[in-house]
């Protein structure tokens, strides 16, 4: 008996993906959008500069919030502290099972 066995299988490994959401709510946005921005920017140039592959993709507005989107899962987990750090607020992190990707929602409402 003659075992068959796919090769192709083997020349692609499995995709794990990778990177960062974070998301910025709450009534804070309204007076501080721009300083946020300018963090989160920030945040990506030092990491950048650090690691080429952390890097930050895109900042969007839309629907009442600020939505940034990261390479890696590290970058969005600084940005996230960062944000908690500076202008205080909360945050929460939520990892996909099996992946190296993370959510960031930071909320300050005042």
């Amino acid at each position: 008996m003659k075992i068959e066995r796919h090769y192709e299988d083997f020349m692609q490994p499995n995709k794990i993906e990778e990177g960062g959401l974070i998301k910025l709510s709450g009534s804070f946005l309204l007076d501080h959008e721009a300083d946020l921005i300018n963090l989160i920017t920030n945040e990506g140039k030092l990491a950048e500069e650090h690691d080429a592959k952390a890097r930050l993709v895109k900042v969007e507005k839309k629907d009442g919030a600020i939505w940034a989107e990261t390479s890696t899962h590290n970058l969005a987990l600084h940005i996230g502290k960062a944000l908690t750090h500076a202008y205080k607020g909360s945050h929460e992190f939520k990892f996909l099972n099996g992946e190296k990707f993370v959510e960031v929602h930071w909320e300050r409402n005042d």
